[in-house]
């Protein structure tokens, strides 16, 4: 070093920085003063256990989150003895879709229910049954509440 004074004032700093690392280290730490904590709802109520696995190992994940609360159970009643009406049987007609033709942006379906041949567009109804929707491989028919499956014709 040149200058005895420069080499001074680097020796007057790193004993500042080291003296700010020591107190740092070795001052006790303050704590914030504790905020005042407002009364609960209900006083009795006791603190939820911390989740844990097994042998009493904390979650590390789960350190900070609340354990659900448990549910009430419920009460459960028996029903009423008492005969269940007999499920309406499903139609057993046949229905075979034959082609699908489109014209000016509409798709006409030509199906084969019950023997008989009909021409279909959306919502359009033959033989009690209601073309409901179609997908890219099946139509489907809507009687009575109930909805039938029809897989299109391969060409």
């Amino acid at each position: 070093m040149k200058s005895r004074a420069t080499l001074c004032l680097l020796l007057a700093a790193v004993v500042g920085v080291w003296s700010l690392v020591a107190w740092r280290l070795l001052a006790p730490a303050k704590r914030p003063p504790e905020a005042a904590r407002p009364a609960s709802a209900s006083a009795s109520a006791a603190a939820a256990p911390d989740d844990t696995l097994r042998l009493d190992y904390p979650d590390p994940f789960l350190k900070g989150a609340t354990a659900p609360k448990q549910a009430s159970r419920s009460v459960v009643r028996s029903l009423p003895s008492g005969k269940k009406a007999a499920p309406t049987p499903r139609e057993r007609t046949k229905i075979l879709h034959l082609a699908t033709v489109a014209t000016g942006g509409r798709a006409l379906h030509i199906v084969e229910i019950g023997g008989g041949q009909y021409e279909l567009c959306m919502g359009d109804e033959a033989a009690g049954f209601r073309l409901h929707t179609a997908d890219t491989d099946s139509l489907y028919f809507r009687k009575d509440g109930r909805i039938y499956g029809v897989e299109r014709c391969r060409p």
